[in-house]
This record gives C-alpha cells, structure tokens and sequence, in this order.
C-alpha cells in the first residue's frame, strides 16, 4: 500500500502534465460533449485566478472528473480512488494526468501532504466529497476525511454543483458558487460545502449535527 499513498511532491504538477491535462480533456474528449451534450456553465467569474484553491463537487457519473475540468479551465488534481491505481493502464493515464490515490476508509497523512503539495502550486485539487457516485435525488453522505482534509490544508473551497451528467445525451447545467472560506473546523466544511452545491443544484442535503458547544 506505500506506493499507492506515496506523497506527491509540487515539482510533479509541472507545465508538461497541464499540457498532457489540456490535451486529453479539449482534444480528445471534448469533441465527445460538444456532439451529446448541450453544456452551460454559470459562476465562472467566482473561480480565483490568483490562487489555488479546493474544487469541490457532486458526483453523479464516471464523466464527472472531466465536466468539473472543462468548467473550470485550469489543471485540476483529482483525488481518486485508491482501486483505480491497480487496474492496467488507467493507473498509468490518471498518473500522468496528476490523480492522487485516496483510501475511502480513513483519510491518510500522505494525502494530506500531497494536497497540501498540490495547493502551493498553480494546480486546483479536484474532490467528490459524496465519495461516490450518487443518483438519488439528493446529496449523499459527505465523506469525514473531506471536512478533515479542507481544515488540514487551510484552504478554501470553490463549490461546483453539477445537473445532468447521469443521462446521456440532454442538457448539461454546471454552476461555480462563491469560494467557501477556510473552515474552522471538518463539521463546518462538510455543512457549507453541503447546503451551496444544494443551492447550487436543487439537490436536497441533510446537514450533519453541529459539534456539541462547550
């Protein structure tokens, strides 16, 4: 298990895996969403162009990673899940590509240093809080190690909401909400994360219980 939660070094997220990024999402695949899909995306103004930040959204389909990539039009470092890491030739693409293996179970300390390598970089670090994909109608559990992981690395969080990408084919909506500030602690991350992307979809969310106050 070592190899998989290695931590990454911000040397790692350099100009030549953008442009491998860039040319896997626009000339591969984005030919693909032109022909099937009728895409719109609304808030691109609230995505910070001076510094990197967490990009936080729903998941709703395996097309997730790229539609979050495309709105926002920067080098995104998606954590993956660690499974993905051991199937042949996926391993090797989405390391080029610049994923980070997560384990699902427990947030581990390499991933907190690899994001936090991540963010001191021109790259955004791409999460589905839910942890999986979800097609219920409303937001799924939002995984602990999020919340844990946005106070670990004191950064704020970009939240995009995504309607549409379960369906093939149809009308494609995305919409960037304003940056969530740094949280003050993991319950804070989870509840405001939870109740934009509800704002930003129409999603219902079941915000978590509030930390006891002393």
């Amino acid at each position: 298990m070592t190899s998989k939660y290695a931590k990454v070094e911000a040397e790692n997220y350099c100009w030549w895996r953008a442009l491998a990024q860039y040319w896997v999402i626009y000339f591969l695949l984005y030919p693909f969403f032109k022909i099937f899909y009728r895409i719109k995306v609304y808030g691109r103004e609230n995505i910070p162009k001076d510094r990197s930040i967490i990009i936080a959204a729903n998941h709703m389909s395996y097309f997730d990673p790229v539609i979050v990539s495309l709105a926002a039009k920067r080098p995104i470092a998606f954590m993956a899940k660690e499974e993905l890491f051991s199937v042949p030739v996926i391993s090797q693409i989405i390391q080029i590509l610049g994923a980070i293996a997560v384990n699902r179970e427990k947030l581990e300390i390499a991933t907190i240093r690899s994001a936090k390598a991540v963010l001191t970089t021109k790259w955004f670090l791409g999460i589905f809080p839910e942890g999986t994909r979800i097609r219920t109608g409303k937001i799924g559990d939002v995984t602990r190690g999020f919340g844990y992981l946005a106070k670990s690395t004191n950064s704020e969080i970009l939240p995009l909401g995504i309607v549409g990408s379960d369906t093939f084919c149809g009308k494609l909506i995305v919409r960037i909400g304003k940056p969530i500030p740094v949280p003050e602690n993991p319950e804070d991350a989870v509840n405001q994360w939870g109740r934009a992307i509800s704002e930003l979809t129409g999603l219902e969310y079941q915000p978590t219980e509030e930390p006891a106050q002393a």
